[in-house]
């Protein structure tokens, strides 16, 4: 029988429909209040965290981490989090920097997108800050060009190797992007540290320092500790250099979202506004809603918007985050006639409509999920779609979103969790997971995961912590830490640094759909209780490499209630509202639990 709602429910719902919940902040919003404001960071997130010094390296700063010879002693482990400082060099302008021991690198958003992003993020000069002054010293001064092929026209200074060997290591540990130019002869100089006398050579970004009396050749020549240096002169009291665990080094703000059906506003059954409401009321401010390619464009080529245009504005005006999940293409766009995968003559269609949807909704959606759950049959008009046809049509659709909305989030689709493989049936997420990943036009920003759940709570797992049963026990696809299993493919696929978003997880209570049985295992307590234990190990357990979450789902239960007339319908027991729209246990759990 269902739960009927309560008067304590009801005063509740009131009371906080009118707390003033703080809402999300557009890019545009934070630029126009304060002209100090940077440009956002472009997509992809990533972070490796470094426990060295209790910091990540995140986003392009890590990418170019990554792209520097020897990094970690060109430029070290990071010391800060990214926060936006104004350029000593060009006072007046400010941009987004993360520090790191040896270098402080900055983001220069107009060079993204040029050159493969090779200029996007540059080292601060803070060779030529710790020069100011020295000008007029004779190392300083610029040099006649000796026709040797040594001299830097840029400086007029000389680049040797002799006395000591700088532009050998020069060339071979990042050259200009790392270090500029020279700009200063070398020259002996005492080190302040211990006293002795060292050759030098003073870089835009950098001060080198030979010691031949190192016996390993790979560490004669030694790089000033620039960022720490730079931190004690002027960080002393900034929070950005307070060292915490990986829960603390997200590259960007952790994302809590609901599945919602938001389509049919106005019917006997739905209510978008109180959809969104509700929703707010639990502190959750990120929807997903799938739409169907299907729906919206005709053979002829014209779309049709739609309805989809009102989601999409009355989220944005209620200061929403949405993910867009498209599926199910056109039947004239299938080579069965289906409503699978389209044909590959249809995927530049497809990338084109991805384009337009993705201009149309610039500053309004910030996320598109292209397509859910290809390794499964059932998803795909009954053929399981092979990794590298997926791979094809995902890569033309990022182009075409990117090229029309940069800081667009574009995220792959989720496979389910499974370990059946038959071509008839699904192939197993694992597997597809490393064919797709593996696949060197693979194109996205961050990794969909449909993990499982069935009746085991979320710390358990097969074999080691099996949960409780009756049945669904005996195999890692019944678990929601299933993820584990997608990370270490990721880890040996070279994606160990991106995030993964659940865009699906949940857990089915009483239904009477063939398959989902185990529901009828699940309390709505438990339910309760499961949800919001996987959200604590999602944001704290799994940091920083889980950066979203998406519950499945808030409202499913009242069109299969209130339409369909089969309240008890497996994708309505997902959900955490009731038929009548009255709030499960779950509800409440998900709006007193924190979230940071």
């Amino acid at each position: 029988m269902l739960k009927r709602i309560t008067l304590a429910a009801l005063a509740m719902l009131m009371i906080v429909g009118l707390v003033a919940i703080p809402q999300p902040v557009t890019v545009e919003a934070q630029i126009a209040t304060n002209p100090r404001e940077v440009q956002p960071t472009f997509p992809p997130t990533q972070a490796r965290f470094f426990p060295e010094t209790g910091h990540a390296a995140v986003n392009y700063f890590l990418e170019a981490w990554k792209n520097t010879p020897n990094a970690l002693f060109t430029l070290g482990y990071p010391i800060s989090r990214p926060f936006v400082e104004e350029s000593f060099t060009n006072p007046g302008t400010y941009y987004r920097v993360q520090y790191f021991e040896r270098a402080i690198l900055e983001e220069h958003p107009a060079n993204f997108g040029r050159d493969g992003n090779r200029f996007y993020i540059l080292g601060r000069l803070l060779g030529q800050q710790l020069a100011t002054g020295r000008e007029n010293e004779a190392p300083f001064q610029p040099v006649a060009n000796p026709g040797d092929g040594t001299w830097i026209p840029e400086t007029q200074h000389t680049l040797r190797n002799s006395p000591a060997p700088f532009r050998q290591f020069w060339e071979q540990n990042g050259g200009l992007a790392v270090y500029g130019y020279p700009i200063s002869e070398q020259f002996q100089e005492v080190n302040a540290a211990d006293g002795q006398t060292y050759w030098v050579q003073y870089f835009e970004r950098q001060r080198m320092e030979w010691h031949p009396e190192i016996a390993d050749p790979r560490f004669q020549i030694l790089l000033g500790l620039l960022g720490n240096e730079a931190r004690a002169q002027n960080h002393r009291r900034n929070p950005a250099f307070t060292a915490g665990s990986a829960r603390d080094s997200l590259p960007a703000p952790f994302v809590y979202g609901y599945n919602v059906h938001l389509y049919e506003d106005g019917s006997a059954w739905q209510d978008r506004e109180r959809v969104l409401q509700i929703s707010k009321n639990s502190e959750i401010y990120w929807l997903r809603q799938q739409i169907a390619w299907e729906d919206i464009q005709d053979r002829s080529g014209q779309i049709f918007w739609g309805e989809l245009d009102q989601i999409v504005d009355d989220a944005h005006n209620a200061g929403m985050g949405v993910l867009l999940s498209v599926v199910r293409s056109p039947s004239w766009a299938t080579p069965d006639g289906r409503n699978g995968m389209p044909a590959r003559e249809y995927f530049g269609t497809f990338a084109d409509f991805m384009g337009q949807m993705a201009a149309r909704y610039r500053n309004k959606v910030q996320a598109y999920q292209v397509w859910n759950e290809p390794n499964l049959a059932i998803e795909n008009a009954g053929t399981v779609a092979d990794a590298s046809y997926y791979v094809d049509l995902l890569s033309g659709a990022y182009a075409a979103i990117k090229a029309a909305d940069p800081y667009a989030i574009v995220v792959s689709a989720s496979p389910s969790a499974t370990e059946t493989n038959r071509p008839d049936i699904a192939i197993s997420d694992v597997v597809f997971m490393r064919q797709m990943l593996s696949n060197p036009n693979f194109r996205a920003d961050v990794i969909g995961v449909h993990p499982g759940g069935q009746l085991n709570p979320p710390d358990t797992i097969w074999p080691d912590n099996p949960g409780p049963g009756p049945g669904w026990q005996d195999n890692r696809e019944f678990y929601f830490r299933r993820i584990e299993d997608i990370r270490q493919v990721m880890i040996q696929t070279g994606y160990a640094d991106r995030q993964i978003w659940y865009t699906e997880f949940g857990w089915a209570t009483q239904n009477n759909t063939p398959g989902y049985e185990y529901g009828q295992f699940n309390s709505f307590d438990q339910q309760a209780q499961y949800i919001t234990r996987a959200f604590q190990i999602g944001r704290n357990d799994y940091a920083p490499w889980v950066g979203a979450m998406f519950l499945w789902n808030l409202n499913f239960s009242i069109p299969w209630g209130q339409k369909e007339g089969n309240p008890f319908h497996e994708q309505a027991s997902f959900g955490v509202l009731n038929p009548d729209w009255s709030p499960r246990p779950a509800w409440f759990a998900i709006q007193a639990m924190p979230k940071d």
